[in-house]
């Protein structure tokens, strides 16, 4: 097959016999990621804010929050998920969020892209502090 790549073939050929078992095949697809945008849309409660060390973040992966708090007493937060492609960050390294999905990484005191394929920012969040018990809660910008 001139032209074609190994892999462009054995694809080909797994997503035949894939399809001909009624079957789903994943790893094919180079570069593309079919998860919807999974922007948090309500509020969420996220727990204590003391959790968050001070000049540090905390990801809240299942809630899809990202909370940095650069000095006591000064929270932000936000969106956890990826402007690229609508993934969820997977973690902190070496004081940097990460996409694994793609490899975008992400300033969490501001949410700015410091490495893409993302283009965009992480969307700020608003973020409640309870005085009462200390908890935090997020919520998508009004």
């Amino acid at each position: 097959m001139r032209g074609s790549s190994r892999r462009t073939v054995l694809c080909g050929a797994a997503l035949v016999s894939a399809g001909a078992a009624g079957l789903t095949v994943t790893g094919c697809e180079e570069r593309r990621d079919p998860r919807p945008n999974q922007q948090l849309t309500d509020a969420v409660g996220l727990g204590p804010a003391d959790e968050v060390p001070v000049g540090g973040s905390k990801l809240y992966r299942d809630e899809k929050v990202l909370v940095c708090r650069p000095e006591a007493g000064d929270y932000r937060a936000f969106s956890a998920v990826c402007p690229h492609r609508g993934c969820v960050l997977t973690g902190i390294r070496d004081e940097v969020a990460v996409c694994g999905c793609h490899g975008s990484t992400f300033e969490p005191a501001t949410g700015a892209v410091l490495r893409g394929p993302a283009e965009e920012p992480l969307m700020e969040m608003e973020l409640e502090l309870d005085s009462g018990d200390g908890t935090m809660t997020a919520r998508p910008p009004a």
